[in-house]
């Protein structure tokens, strides 16, 4: 059974004169995907406040939807279910070329870590020949394709444990069910200080920007727009409080050549 996050935000009549004629008839939310990388009940309780914000701010309805898997969220993705979402998916090559960037979450780059317990034997990637590592995907870009295209690189073969998304990963790495786990470098450490789990980086990537918002061109510009000002906006306006403190940091420019090191990266993975 598929599992679908949904929070309607009603508008009040006053909004509706500046939504376009044709959400202001249908009265429709912009459906907003968000990737899979932590459980349903934490996605929602970071993201509601946001959309919350979002509506208030440009007087747009939101709809936050996400597939039970990434491979389900991505399938929507590609089939132009979403209006906007948060994913860097879009950048591989079978999806690439149809959302556009609008913004990006704030803050420094995101890095593709390898990690094992900090007493673990492991010291080194070629340590990890015949072990099991725990990926939360082999859609993902950080979690996944960033490290496994090193490990090909050097010719290292491990055994990869899906675990679902980033938060299972850590989590079996967290239990002693794996050897090592694969996630990014901000999930990583947020993880690491909420469930008191001591780690080793022993590879690290290059960096790559944060996850960017990504809209369907389909979506008015002037909508677009409005969605832009406020994501960036979020920073500095007291109204974002309550956003903020859920846990996003609020939202910085970003454009698609900003993520063109993780195209490459797909490019180079051989699956």
């Amino acid at each position: 059974m598929r599992t679908w996050i949904t929070s309607a935000l009603l508008v009040c009549s006053a909004c509706l004169a500046s939504l376009s004629p044709a959400w202001a008839i249908e009265n429709k939310p912009l459906v907003f995907g968000v990737l899979n990388q932590q459980s349903p009940a934490k996605t929602a309780q970071r993201w509601n406040p946001i959309l919350k914000y979002l509506t208030e701010t440009t007087g747009l309805q939101f709809q936050l939807k996400m597939g039970a898997t990434v491979q389900e969220t991505d399938a929507m993705m590609g089939r132009g279910e979403f209006d906007l979402a948060f994913t860097n998916h879009n950048f591989r090559k079978e999806y690439d070329g149809v959302y556009k960037v609008i913004a990006r979450w704030a803050g420094n780059p995101i890095y593709s870590v390898i990690a094992v317990p900090a007493d673990s034997p492991v010291k080194t990637l070629k340590d990890l020949t015949g072990k099991r590592v725990a990926f939360p995907s082999k859609e993902a870009l950080a979690g996944y394709a960033a490290p496994m295209v090193a490990l090909q690189a050097a010719r290292i073969n491990v055994e990869p444990v899906l675990a679902g998304n980033q938060e299972g990963a850590l989590a079996q790495l967290r239990a002693r069910q794996v050897d090592a786990a694969s996630v990014n470098s901000r999930f990583l450490t947020q993880y690491a200080a909420q469930n008191t789990m001591p780690y080793r980086e022993i590879f690290t990537s290059d960096g790559f920007a944060e996850l960017p918002v990504i809209i369907h061109p389909r979506i008015p510009q002037t909508d677009a727009v409005a969605i832009q000002k406020a994501l960036l906006g979020m920073k500095t306006d007291p109204k974002a409080a309550a956003a903020l403190e859920a846990g996003a940091p609020g939202f910085d420019p970003a454009t698609d050549r900003d993520y063109d090191n993780a195209r490459r990266i797909y490019q180079k993975l051989i699956e």
